[in-house]
């Protein structure tokens, strides 16, 4: 006589073994070629960042002395409202200031304050205006070295006097391309700031 076996061993022995769980060699390397793709990405977007946080500031440097020197000026309007005191134009390059009528190259007093009341100006109004611009190129030039700026002033007896102010830098900043690195251009460009000023 046959003898059948019973219907739940049959199941036993059909059923397959179970595979074993884990990573393959493969999957690891995708993953690894993922986090290096992404950290490269990373390091490039902080670049960037920092490099426009750069040039950022230069330009808030540029405003806030150019915002100093229409002060400077508002402060000696005596001066700088006389439009036959006032220079047509003059120029600075580093720390050098530049005029071609020599009202603000005439260098005057170091200081012209008093720690006490005196009895009489210790500065001209020209040695003042010429002080104060002198003192502005040289923060100017610590700021931002080889920044160079001009100035120039319309000088009508029928108009008030009022001046254009250019300032002129070099900025850095990082290449965002491969190709632009490559040709070594996108690495610093002229900027410059104008502003207009009615002492």
């Amino acid at each position: 006589m046959k003898r059948i076996a019973p219907s739940w061993s049959r199941r036993a022995r059909a059923r397959p073994r179970p595979r074993q769980g884990g990573f393959t060699l493969l999957e690891v390397m995708v993953a690894v070629l993922l986090i290096t793709v992404g950290i490269f990405g990373f390091a490039k977007m902080q670049a960037l960042a920092i490099s426009s946080t750069q040039t950022a500031l230069s330009r808030s440097i540029v405003a806030m002395q150019a915002n100093s020197l229409a002060a400077a000026m508002h402060g000696n309007r005596e001066f700088w409202g006389d439009g036959g005191l006032v220079p047509a134009t003059f120029s600075t390059n580093g720390a050098t200031v530049t005029d071609g009528t020599g009202v603000l190259t005439t260098a005057g007093p170091n200081n012209c304050y008093s720690a006490t009341k005196p009895t009489a100006p210790a500065c001209t109004l020209q040695q003042m205006a010429e002080r104060e611009v002198r003192l502005w190129a040289t923060n100017l030039n610590a700021l931002l070295p080889g920044a160079t700026s001009v100035v120039n002033c319309t000088r009508s007896s029928d108009t008030p006097v009022s001046c254009v102010l250019t300032i002129q830098w070099n900025d850095r900043y990082v290449n965002s391309t491969k190709t632009a690195a490559a040709a070594g251009a996108g690495t610093s460009g002229a900027r410059s700031y104008t502003l207009y000023i009615e002492p």
